[in-house]
């Protein structure tokens, strides 16, 4: 099985288990009373050092949007995708942007979202190169 990977390591990790959620990497601002996301090594409002905290996994749908393009080498809009884009409100009072797994009119405001991997490709090794998305949480949690 190949091994997944964060393209960018220093904003979220991959658990081992590939059933847990990915973990996002954020900083604490004790002068500031602030998370910040992504990680920062100074505050952006007091300028002081910040510690490494991990963030939930799990927030609120704050605003979405569906993002139409055409396949790469095309210039006709029927003949592409698109994708989701949203930003969830994480119960630190961060407000994350992220892709959104799920076809257009999945997404309401103010429904739960949990924190799921994207492939976005492979690495000259063969990993999974991946990036975070948030996907619904269905009524009675399961997702």
């Amino acid at each position: 099985m190949a091994k997944r990977v964060p393209v960018e390591p220093d904003y979220f990790r991959i658990p081992d288990d590939p059933d847990e959620p990915p973990v996002l990497r954020g900083s604490y601002s004790a002068a500031a009373e602030t998370y910040l996301w992504p990680p920062r090594k100074r505050c952006p409002i007091t300028f002081q050092p910040v510690d490494e905290r991990e963030l939930s996994t799990e927030g609120e749908l704050y605003s979405w949007t569906f993002v139409q393009m055409p396949w790469l080498g095309s210039q006709q809009r029927d003949a592409g995708g698109g994708f989701g884009a949203g930003q969830v409100d994480l119960p630190e009072g961060v407000r994350i942007q992220a892709l959104l797994d799920g076809a257009q009119g999945d997404w309401e405001i103010g429904q739960r979202m949990r924190l799921t991997l994207r492939k976005l490709g492979e690495d000259d090794e063969g990993n999974e190169v991946c990036t975070v998305a948030f996907r619904a949480i269905e009524e009675g949690g399961a997702s």
